[in-house]
């Protein structure tokens, strides 16, 4: 596709100060651009240099109101029609008041008033560009003065287009309230633009340099400068300039390590495997220079973990950001998200760290770390902190530490079920943020899905069979959303069965696998089929105890100690092995994962939410015994807050104690030793408390009849 760029550099004014360096500034961009960025550069003012017959930007000439006005309109409505087109300027912005006393932003022509006249306002600009019909536009301004105009009348007004179209980006020198600066070179953000489409910057796969990559660079380069670049823009990440690639991919080279994940989330490990997702990583990346907290909502099974995972983490790494480990809120919350932070500081520093969160927040922690890059913490399945039995007080707090966040160099990211919604709306900041920042997880479709399905193949140099392709796409399209587990399940299945020496995956193998919904339903019966009678019955008691039984049907995972669940046989040591031989076979067969804590201990947790429909015996096992299995959840939770704080007013007691005890026999069974003694114990308390209330109203009617 063609590329167009218009590069602007004004050095000679009328009513200004004359700026000589915007002129080199100007001509090192259009350089650039068109020797990197396959662009046809008009430069202007400019002056042909007929031994090269090109044109080149003059500090001699001036560029007039009329001139611009003109040679923006012919760029934006006729030449860059249906093209990638760039406008790049240098020079002077001013802001200078309307009739009506509101300030209005303008760009400086060398004739125009400190009024506005004869310059080009920054409305008439926002008008030209929604009236073209471009591919994509990238803007970058280096105002002289533009700190004074650009969020106010730049951003707020005069660029409303900027969050309407898609394939848009606008990279300004500054803030409001600071002026674009200069060093002996020229403007420092100009310089910081070329240091950023140097070649050194360039991916090492692809060679590319994107605005994305660039923005992220420039914002880095320009900390401590007295001046902030501001982006805005929407679609995909535009690529800027190209190089030679330092590590291309040699996809002949045939390697047979499974490109696909199965059940579980692409991570940074697995990143190079990871395709379709380009456009809502670089949204993302987008929304993160403008606010410090991106929520990223979508329904279940829709990639939300694989896209910060694999797709925004590793960008972020590459562009010098500090990544903590991701935590998940679990059903201690605030200890998790402690342990993310101490992490980064000596040991001896822990217990002043983790009483300075309680205190004071987290802006304090990362302004105590040493250097200048942003950090990143993801807290992935946020919806934990709804369904895994936190106390109130605990989970306002959470929240509160989450989203007032001062310090601009944190910046947090967190996963969550679309279906949670309603819970966030009880928390004012968290409401507000999530109307503000939020990016929706849109259903992998047409050439994204194609490329999510194909390019893990082809890179390890096998091909899909003619008509796999139509035939997996098809039957996606007609599924309900969040069926990209299933997906992945079934191609990580082909990618098994693949033939080897045509090295292809093929249509018969997929279809004998049962598709794309009915390999993982194949699986796990197969699974299920090869245990003993009793072990079946275990297999059901364990991934039973692996879901949050919800309201109506609104079930989620929940990670479970391994020892918990070696507890369903009880005591006898025999049992508690056999049972431990099931969780290795079903770990083997990508049911469920295992997590090591430091501390030695194990936890357990499904593969992925799509087993609970995905698994049609699980789905039927999950529709019974609801009111059951919520009641021993709520058990489980008070038991945990007992083992916290073992004391008297700890214990069940109220309605939930009368309702366990109106069905203890039903109950006792689905409950391990620990459970069933903090029952009892909890029953005695009551049992003693009305003995006393008897023994007491029997005193008062002796003694006061």
């Amino acid at each position: 596709m063609a590329r167009y760029a218009l590069v602007l550099g004004i050095a000679k004014y009328d009513n200004f100060t004359n700026l000589p360096k915007a002129v080199n500034d100007a001509e090192h961009i259009a350089q650039l651009l068109r020797e990197q960025g396959r662009f046809d550069v008009q430069p202007l003012p400019g002056k042909l240099i007929e031994s090269e017959n090109r044109w080149q930007i003059t500090p001699d000439k001036k560029l007039t109101g009329k001139e611009l006005g003109q040679a923006l309109r012919i760029f934006l409505l006729e030449k860059a029609k249906g093209a990638e087109a760039l406008i790049y300027f240098a020079g002077h912005g001013f802001e200078a008041p309307s009739l009506t006393g509101e300030a209005k932003g303008y760009l400086a022509t060398s004739d125009c008033n400190k009024d506005g006249q004869y310059a080009i306002a920054f409305d008439d600009f926002n008008t030209l560009i929604s009236k073209s019909q471009l591919s994509s536009l990238v803007v970058l301004l280096d105002c002289c003065y533009a700190g004074s105009l650009l969020e106010r009348s730049f951003i707020n007004s005069g660029f409303s287009v900027f969050n309407s179209k898609q394939d848009y980006c606008l990279i300004t020198a500054s803030r409001a309230f600071e002026r674009a600066r200069e060093d002996a070179e020229g403007g420092i953000f100009t310089k910081a633009v070329i240091k950023g489409l140097s070649e050194d910057k360039a991916d090492e796969t692809t060679g590319e340099v994107n605005a994305n990559d660039l923005m992220s660079f420039v914002s880095r380069e320009l900390k401590g400068s007295g001046q902030e670049a501001i982006y805005m823009g929407g679609g995909r990440s535009i690529p800027l300039v190209w190089y030679s690639a330092k590590n291309q991919v040699a996809v002949a080279v045939v390697s047979e390590e499974s490109p696909y994940r199965g059940l579980q989330a692409f991570d940074k490990e697995h990143a190079k495997f990871f395709f379709g997702r380009q456009k809502v990583v670089s949204l993302i990346q987008q929304k993160l220079t403008q606010a410090n907290f991106i929520p990223i909502i979508g329904a279940s099974g829709s990639g939300k973990s694989s896209v910060v995972r694999a797709g925004l983490i590793p960008v972020l790494e590459k562009n010098g950001w500090r990544i903590l480990e991701p935590i998940l809120p679990g059903v201690q919350p605030l200890a998790e998200l402690k342990r993310a932070f101490t992490q980064l500081f000596e040991r001896t520093e822990i217990r002043e760290i983790s009483a300075l969160i309680d205190t004071e927040g987290l802006s304090p922690v990362i302004s105590r770390l040493t250097g200048s890059e942003r950090c990143l913490l993801v807290v992935d399945q946020f919806e934990e902190i709804f369904t895994l039995g936190s106390q109130e007080e605990e989970r306002q707090r959470f929240i509160e530490l989450l989203t007032q966040v001062s310090e601009g160099r944190l910046a947090i990211v967190t996963t969550m079920r679309a279906d949670f919604l309603e819970y966030c709306l009880n928390y004012k900041s968290l409401t507000q943020l999530i109307q503000e920042q939020a990016v929706y997880m849109p259903p992998l479709l047409g050439a994204e899905l194609e490329e999510a399905i194909a390019s893990p193949a082809n890179l390890q140099g096998y091909q899909l069979e003619r008509g796999l392709l139509g035939t997996i796409q098809q039957e996606v399209v007609g599924q309900e959303k969040g069926c990209l587990p299933l997906l992945q399940f079934a191609l990580t299945e082909l990618w098994e069965q693949r033939d080897r020496q045509a090295h292809q995956l093929t249509v018969a193998k997929f279809k004998e696998l049962g598709g794309v919904t009915g390999a993982l339903n194949r699986h796990a019966e197969n699974l299920y089929e090869s245990f003993t009678e009793q072990q079946q019955d275990w297999v059901k008691r364990i991934f039973l105890k692996l879901v949050r039984t919800g309201a109506q049907a609104k079930d989620t995972r929940q990670w479970q100690a391994k020892t918990k669940l070696l507890s369903i046989a009880g005591e006898n040591r025999d049992e508690q092995q056999v049972i431990n031989d099931v969780l290795e076979k079903l770990i083997k067969g990508r049911l469920i994962v295992l997590e090591c804590e430091l501390t030695g201990e194990v936890w357990v947790d499904l593969a992925h939410e799509a087993l609970m429909e995905g698994w049609e015996r699980f789905a039927k096992w999950r529709k019974t015994g609801r009111k059951l299995r919520r009641l021993c959840d709520q058990i489980e939770d008070a038991l945990r807050i007992w083992e916290e704080e073992p004391s008297d007013e700890n214990l069940m007691m109220g309605r939930l104690l009368a309702k366990v005890q109106e069905i203890w026999s039903e109950l006792e069974s689905d409950l391990d030793t620990a459970a069933r003694e903090f029952y009892q114990q909890s029953d005695a308390q009551e049992k003693q408390r009305k003995i006393a209330e008897t023994f007491y109203k029997i005193y008062l009617s002796e003694n006061y009849a």
